[in-house]
């Protein structure tokens, strides 16, 4: 394992972490010397892409504006979008690429460390094997920089390990989408929420991830809409919800299956709606009463293992792909109680791996 170059306390006072709560300029300085424009854009920090308007003086981010006419999140930005702009100057930015010695670090060029980076992954994969280096990519990347990611990973190094953050959350999810409607992300606009008649939220921390989410939530309360909350933890938004469901982890997927199966034994489906807008009715609809039994089965016999060595707790997450193709499968079979839109569904975020291992 690598050994720190210099004392903990002296990385912390040369590279922070450091607050930042202050403008370029200041805070009085705006009133003297306003913004020269308004740049329109969007808040990375999250998938939900809140547009705000930076505004710039001399090239710099001084401050923002709310961006009300924007249509989903009219202005609204939660404390991390708030904060956004305090970036662009912060302290601990690192403006220059830094090479590490036996003394610290010190502050190379960009043509030293390109060069040093490119002669130690070749090594490395001469020694190793070119599927010795991986590429990890995130969810915040453009598409022309996601293509360009993968072309450095197959093409330049020549290894077959490429991933990204979405690998333990949208992965999961867009295979649940694909198999339940044929396309890949939620076939439901955010603008449905408020117009839900029933509104269910599964192993989603709404209040804390995505703040903008909730004033959704809280409109469709005030429409009359009925929330119903499935989560181990008692987040916020459960305070505030019509039915409450503490589900111990692992039993999620019984639960939506069992959902869909009263769905089913009672006729509440819509017929007419799966016919057109959804794909794999049957085979979902025969498994749903085995799928219970399997998977209540499995959770006893857990039990019964557990209970002889003396040791009770929590079972594994459920494979999240599974539990958001459930869930999906509720959507489109009870679209007719609920329209016109029924469900806003975040499976819990485990791993692809483990999903594959729970099958």
């Amino acid at each position: 394992m690598a050994k720190a170059p210099m004392p903990a306390e002296t990385l912390v006072d040369r590279y922070g972490p450091h607050l930042n709560y202050v403008p370029p300029g200041g805070w009085a300085n705006e009133s003297r010397h306003p913004a020269e424009r308004l740049v329109k854009t969007h808040c990375c920090f999250c998938g939900q892409q809140c547009g705000i308007q930076l505004k710039v003086r001399g090239n710099q981010v001084i401050g923002f504006e709310p961006w009300e006419e924007f249509p989903f999140n009219r202005g609204m930005l939660c404390p991390k979008g708030v904060k956004r702009y305090l970036q662009a100057n912060h302290p601990d930015r690192l403006l220059d690429p830094l090479l590490r010695t036996e003394n610290g670090f010190r502050v190379a060029t960009w043509d030293e460390a390109l060069d040093f980076t490119a002669r130690r992954l070749r090594e490395i994969q001469e020694r190793h094997g070119r599927d010795a280096v991986a590429v990890y990519g995130g969810a915040s990347l453009t598409t022309e920089k996601a293509y360009l990611l993968g072309k450095f990973a197959r093409v330049a190094l020549g290894t077959r390990h490429i991933d990204y953050n979405g690998r333990l959350c949208m992965v999961s999810a867009g295979t649940a989408y694909k198999l339940a409607f044929g396309v890949d992300r939620s076939p439901i606009p955010w603008s449905d929420i408020p117009k839900a008649q029933v509104l269910l939220i599964a192993g989603s921390n709404v209040a804390d991830c995505s703040p903008i989410t909730t004033d959704y939530v809280w409109r469709c309360r005030d429409n009359g809409g009925k929330l119903i909350v499935i989560d181990p933890r008692m987040t916020p938004i459960t305070r505030n919800a019509d039915l409450y469901l503490p589900v111990r982890p692992g039993t999620d997927v019984i639960l939506l299956m069992s959902l869909l199966h009263v769905i089913l034994r009672d006729g509440l489906e819509d017929r007419e709606f799966i016919e057109k807008g959804t794909s794999g009715f049957e085979p979902v609809a025969e498994s749903s009463e085995n799928t219970i039994r399997s998977a209540l089965r499995n959770r006893l016999a857990c039990r019964r293992t557990q209970s002889k060595r003396r040791h009770t707790g929590p079972g594994k997450p459920s494979a999240p792909s599974r539990c958001t193709r459930a869930a999906s499968s509720i959507n489109r079979k009870a679209s007719r109680t609920v329209r016109p839109s029924s469900i806003c569904v975040s499976p819990p975020a485990t791993s692809v791996a483990k999903a594959r291992a729970a099958r």
